[in-house]
């Protein structure tokens, strides 16, 4: 168990994006249990097949999710990651910054995990891709933020971000070593993560220091 609770810094302005985001994600997925989001779903089969029918779930998959778990775990991140991001890209871009790491991880798990779809339509759905580049672009912008986690051996522990990240992305290529056919897509968290400090890498170079 390796969960973020908060972190120490604080947020540069209002978050009203990323709290939009975490309502958006929880009014779907209420929404779910009357409607059937399967057109909204992202799948492989579709894409390869009909590009121009598959684009729009390049954007609404990443709204949908499982169960509450799978929802609760990626609105924490988001809410304790997205707000410095937020401030530090502006409104506007990130929630740009936010669906370019989706729209990456979603290809990511096309184009790159080889059991995705081996046996069905090859399904997607979660903010975990967008989520895990948002984490890439915390990694780079605050390394020294100091994030308070809760462990399974250690109760509460402080672990910079850098750290904190670090050795959550380890364990994204881990489990997908070790369960490459399982039910999570690792490598869309993988894919979503490297979209993410490619995209914030460019705009940190050409913009975060003109700011």
């Amino acid at each position: 168990m390796f969960i973020p609770l908060k972190d120490t810094n604080p947020a540069l302005r209002k978050p009203l994006i990323t709290y939009g985001l975490i309502l958006t994600n929880i009014i779907f997925y209420l929404l779910s249990y009357v409607y059937h989001f399967n057109s909204l779903v992202f799948s492989k089969t579709v894409f390869l097949n009909d590009l121009l029918v598959a684009v729009p779930t390049l954007f609404t998959y990443q709204f949908l999710h499982g169960g509450w778990s799978h929802l609760l775990f990626n609105m924490l991140f988001l809410y304790i990651f997205g707000d410095n991001i937020e401030g530090s890209l502006g409104r506007r871009f990130f929630l740009v910054f936010y669906l370019i790491c989706g729209i990456g991880a979603a290809l990511s798990e096309v184009y790159l995990d080889p059991y995705f779809g081996l046996d069905g339509p090859g399904l997607l759905i979660g903010a975990s891709g967008s989520i895990s580049g948002v984490l890439a672009a915390y990694a780079l912008r605050y390394p020294k933020a100091k994030i308070l986690t809760w462990t399974i051996f250690i109760l509460f522990l402080e672990i910079r971000a850098v750290w904190f990240i670090g050795i959550w992305i380890a364990m994204q290529f881990l489990f997908e070593i070790l369960t490459p056919n399982g039910g999570t897509a690792y490598i869309a968290h993988i894919g979503g993560f490297i979209t993410g400090l490619v995209v914030y890498s460019i705009y940190h170079r050409y913009q975060l220091s003109r700011i």
